[in-house]
């Protein structure tokens, strides 16, 4: 990467609005993005500077992988792996049973992942009424 190293850190409230402008910039999806950020989120740090974020919500025991983001400066270098191992490790420790993506542009990257095509039909019925489900 560079001199600096990436460092990982659950996020904290004030991480919310650089997170927001990460995915504005990147033109993902950021509404409700603040409706259960927190610890559940993680972000990425290059010294003081955010340079990505992931995380998921929780709907009882299933989770949306959601909010993915790494500065477009900073793409390339194994952040984005590094934060998602993060956020699947986190849900296994959850004890999460069932995570979900939704995603128009990263499909064939996570499936590296073990993320497979599936009929949004099949989620949870809180799943399904998560706003990133209605939305």
């Amino acid at each position: 990467m560079n001199s600096q190293s990436l460092t990982l850190r659950p996020a904290e409230p004030s991480d919310l609005a650089v997170a927001t402008r990460l995915l504005v910039t990147a033109k993902l999806h950021a509404d409700g993005l603040d409706e259960q950020f927190g610890p559940s989120y993680v972000i990425a740090t290059m010294g003081s500077e955010v340079v990505g974020a992931e995380g998921i919500e929780r709907y009882g025991d299933t989770g949306l992988l959601r909010s993915a983001v790494v500065s477009d400066r900073w793409r390339g270098r194994g952040i984005g792996d590094r934060l998602t191992r993060n956020r699947l490790a986190w849900a296994k420790e959850q004890q999460i049973r069932e995570l979900w993506l939704l995603t128009t542009t990263a499909e064939d990257w996570f499936t590296r992942y073990g993320f497979l095509p599936a009929d949004r039909a099949a989620a949870s019925a809180a799943m399904q009424g998560s706003r990133g489900f209605r939305d």
